[in-house]
């Protein structure tokens, strides 16, 4: 899964920080940069920095740092299962 199909499945409903970054993906779908799946290596720099060229704030880039790291451990415990 990509980070980006990961926070829409997970937080667009919420009123949240974490869902406000997600409805902000979602508003910006087709330049919004995805990973492959299970793909961690360099996409992280990626996204934070499309997030700063965005001249997104503090509190949305210390958000993205929470969910990205969520989305790895999620995406390396899905990967384990799979085996």
């Amino acid at each position: 899964m990509t980070f980006y199909t990961f926070m829409i499945r997970n937080y667009i409903n919420e009123d949240t920080p974490s869902g406000d970054l997600a409805q902000d993906m979602r508003r910006e779908k087709v330049d919004f940069p995805r990973n492959r799946p299970c793909k961690f290596d360099g996409w992280h720099r990626l996204i934070r920095s499309h997030l700063q060229r965005k001249n997104a704030c503090k509190q949305c880039l210390d958000t993205f740092e929470v969910c990205w790291e969520e989305y790895v451990r999620f995406e390396k415990k899905r990967l384990k299962r799979n085996l």
